[in-house]
Order: C-alpha cells, then sequence, then structure tokens
C-alpha cells in the first residue's frame, strides 16, 4: 500500500489527517484479517512552495523540510496513526528518478524542452499523446477531451497542452542535481513512480492519497509508470479519500480555511478527532465545524464509557442471552461493514448496536465470560482496528484504582466533605481521568 505524503512545507492541517486516518483504518482492518500490509507513506522534500518557503526564512532547504517533517511526524503518532514501514525522502531517490526519466526518453514517451526563461538547463517533459492509451485511467477522461477544455498553452515549448514536466532546469540559487540534461530537479509526479517502483515494484495492490490527487498526479503516475515499465496495472485498487471542508469549502493552505491538527488536539483527544473523521465513509466529503466536533465527543463518550464501566466491574453470575447475542451480531455487522469497501460509518453503528445492549445490563451482576466478551469485542475492533479506545494497560491509573478513588470520592460526598471530594476529582484529572457526575451517577473516562 502506497499512500502519497506531505510536502513539508508547513504543519498537517486536519484535511490531511483525514485521508492518513482513513488509510490507517484501512491499513489495520487489513492486518486484523490476516493480511501481511508493507505501508509505504513518501515525504516529498523539493517542491517550489518548499523553495518559496525556505527562501522567506532564509534557511537552507533541507533544514525547512527536517522541521516539518519532524513535525508532521509527531502529528501522526499523536493521532495514533501506525508509523509506515517506510517514510521515504523523493530527495533521496533522484538517482532512480533520472534512471526513468532516461528510459522515458529513449522510449520516446518524453522529450527534451528548451531551457525556461530565466533557467539555467533545458527541462524535459512527458509525452501525453504517446501514451493516449492509458490516459484516463482514474477520471475517465479521453485527451480530446482534455485539449478541447483546455486553454491556448502558456508554454511555447510544451508538443501538447496536457504534457507535464519530469524534470525541471535549474535555477540560480534553486537545489539541484546533475543529470544528463544538466542540472535541475525533479518534477512532482515522478518523485512517486520512482519511489514506489524501487520500494513496492511495478505492480502492487494499494495506492492511495486525496481525492485532489487523482488529477492530475495520479494519473501521471500512471502514464509515467507504465510507459517504463510496460506493465498494466501499476496498480489494482486505487483508492481516494474525500475532502474535508470548512462552509462546504475545500479545507486548504490556500484558502487560509484550514485547521491544523496539533490545534485541533489542544480541544480534542486523539480518540475524539478519530472517531470524528471515521464516523463518515473514506469517500464521502466532512464538513468541519467546532459543534460536530462536539457532537463526535459526546458520541464517543457514550462508546466509551460503557466500555469503562465493564472494564472495571467485576462478580455477577448473570448471562442475558440478548447481550450474548449483541456480542455475536456485533462481530458480524463489523465485518460486513468494514469488508465493504471499510466502511467504517456502518462499523461505528455496529459498535453502538452493541452499547445500546450492554447499557441495558449492570456490568457487575454478569458472569465474567461474558462481561469480558463484550470488552474484548470494543477493544479490537474499536481499539485496535479503528483506535479509538486506549489498551487495557495504559499509563496512570488502572481501571480498579479509578473505582477505589470514585468509591474514597462517594464516601466523601455522602459525609458532604466537598473539599476532599474536589480533591480527588482534580487528583484524577491530573491523571488524565474526567470524571461526570450524571443524573444516573458518576461516570469517568480517560482524556
Amino acid at each position: 500500500m502506497y499512500v502519497c505524503g506531505l510536502t513539508v512545507y508547513n504543519d498537517m492541517h486536519l484535511g490531511h489527517a483525514r485521508s492518513y486516518v482513513s488509510f490507517d483504518a484501512i491499513r489495520r482492518w487489513l492486518e486484523h484479517s490476516g493480511y501481511t500490509v508493507e505501508h509505504v507513506q513518501n515525504h516529498t522534500d523539493i517542491d517550489d512552495k518548499i523553495i518559496a518557503r525556505a527562501t522567506e526564512e532564509g534557511i537552507a532547504l533541507a533544514e525547512l523540510a527536517e522541521r516539518y517533517i519532524e513535525r508532521t511526524t509527531a502529528d501522526l503518532a499523536a493521532l495514533d496513526v501506525r508509523p509506515p514501514h517506510h517514510m521515504p525522502r523523493a530527495t533521496d531517490y533522484i538517482e532512480q528518478m533520472v534512471t526513468l526519466i532516461a528510459d522515458l526518453l529513449a522510449k520516446e514517451h518524453a522529450y527534451v524542452a528548451e531551457p525556461a526563461e530565466g533557467a539555467l538547463a533545458p527541462d524535459v517533459y512527458f509525452d501525453v499523446p504517446s501514451a493516449s492509451e492509458q490516459f484516463g485511467t482514474l477520471t475517465g477522461q479521453s485527451l480530446e477531451e482534455l485539449e478541447a477544455g483546455a486553454r491556448v498553452a502558456v508554454d511555447p515549448r510544451k508538443r501538447n497542452p496536457a504534457d507535464f514536466v519530469l524534470w525541471k532546469g535549474a535555477r540560480e540559487g534553486e537545489p539541484s542535481w546533475e543529470s544528463p540534461w544538466g542540472q535541475g530537479r525533479p518534477g512532482w509526479h515522478i518523485e512517486c513512480s520512482a519511489m514506489s517502483l524501487t520500494l513496492l515494484g511495478p505492480q502492487f495492490d494499494i495506492h492511495g492519497g486525496g481525492s485532489d490527487l487523482k488529477f492530475p498526479h495520479h494519473e501521471s503516475e500512471i502514464l509515467q509508470t507504465e510507459c517504463h515499465t510496460g506493465k498494466h496495472p501499476m496498480v489494482k485498487y486505487w483508492m481516494h479519500a474525500g475532502f474535508l471542508t470548512v462552509d462546504k469549502e475545500k479545507m486548504s493552505k490556500s484558502l487560509d480555511n484550514f485547521f491544523l491538527v496539533r490545534d485541533v488536539l489542544k480541544h480534542a483527544s486523539a480518540e475524539v478527532v478519530r472517531f470524528y473523521l471515521l464516523n463518515a465513509h473514506y469517500r464521502s466529503p466532512i464538513d468541519f465545524s467546532d459543534a460536530a466536533l462536539d457532537e463526535a465527543a459526546s458520541a464517543h463518550d457514550r462508546l466509551a464509557s460503557t466500555l469503562h464501566r465493564y472494564r472495571a466491574a467485576s462478580g455477577g453470575d448473570g448471562q442475558p442471552e440478548a447481550l450474548r447475542d449483541s456480542v455475536t451480531t456485533t462481530k458480524s455487522n463489523f465485518t460486513t461493514a468494514m469488508d465493504d469497501d471499510f466502511n467504517t460509518r456502518e462499523a461505528l453503528a455496529a459498535l453502538f448496536g452493541l452499547a445500546r445492549e450492554a447499557n441495558r445490563h449492570e456490568p457487575g451482576t454478569l458472569d465474567s465470560e461474558l462481561r469480558d466478551a463484550v470488552v474484548t469485542t470494543f477493544e479490537e475492533l474499536g481499539g485496535e482496528v479503528l483506535g479509538l479506545f486506549a489498551p487495557r494497560e495504559t499509563a496512570g491509573p488502572s481501571d480498579a484504582e479509578i473505582e477505589a478513588l470514585l468509591e474514597q470520592r462517594k464516601t466523601a460526598r455522602d459525609s458532604k466533605e466537598w473539599a476532599e471530594a474536589d480533591r480527588i476529582r482534580d487528583e484524577l484529572a491530573e491523571q488524565g481521568v474526567e470524571v461526570q457526575d450524571t443524573p444516573n451517577g458518576v461516570r469517568w473516562r480517560r482524556m
């Protein structure tokens, strides 16, 4: 599985996170289902935007890229996104890109153009009409349709308006590498082809990314990779995550309507953010708002509270058939949902079905085997697959220790020792446990 990574010139926003959390859940389900997954997610560390930002800050390009690679990797870890097995950087694969471009030139799928104005060396372009049979694999459009809708080519050096750059001739003061065509740097599209070919080979199973990458990025990848290898298809399954919008507009840095992951995580836990992002099919758009995040927090809390109550309970011998059946039904419905194009929204609905039935019973009255079956279902499906619950062994107090402190707090409240009750609540809060006094009794959750 190859997932297009970030262009590292700024921090990761929630729209990026939507894609990476989605593919994290997809990978987790594949692994849960018995597949061995080799997961690649690249970093684009050479690009016009990176050069512009480094110039603006007066620092080396590599220094800027390293800063944001570290920060975005930390953001992904904070969201409990499992680290890919390979996180290649584009600049480490220049030699492979040059070899690939040379082969495309030899096969007459590319051509060398005159240097652009102000450039010190020529550019190399992919000749799109030479691959007209492969064109439109993802979008379904034909080259003729694209040409009919295209404006007059801005760059007269291109043979066709649809042609795209493989290699950019160097400009004064910009980073560059040697090639048979002179000093320069790679175009964006060629980077992913070189990295996926090197790490996964000419054909692999899944290629993912955001919906905005379908055209031209992924269409271009198909053209240059398949013309190089002669193998079709390069990818069995192309998967694209839907946009995260704000007031129905795509969240993006160019529109200045984005929310950084690290800022959102100051107001909501990683589990709540994951719940919010996964409570929709990965291909569906999501519209972001504070109210939507608050709703996600409340909904997640209903599931987490049920799990915590069952984890903390002991004793009992009840074996209600309805609850036992609900565990079986939940596993079946969850599996059906995830096997149907990774439908996390329906998978969550299955967990809510179990929570509703589980909350009809007092966990302390139930047989330990049945109680553990409920806990295990939540932990395996909601925790290991969707990443919504912390594992049973966590830092901080155990469930039993939390319950013991809450019992002490109840005693203090019954004795009207309010200061002691508040002290215990504050102590738990410092250890990452939120205590809620509700009409139905005290509930708690890990924050």
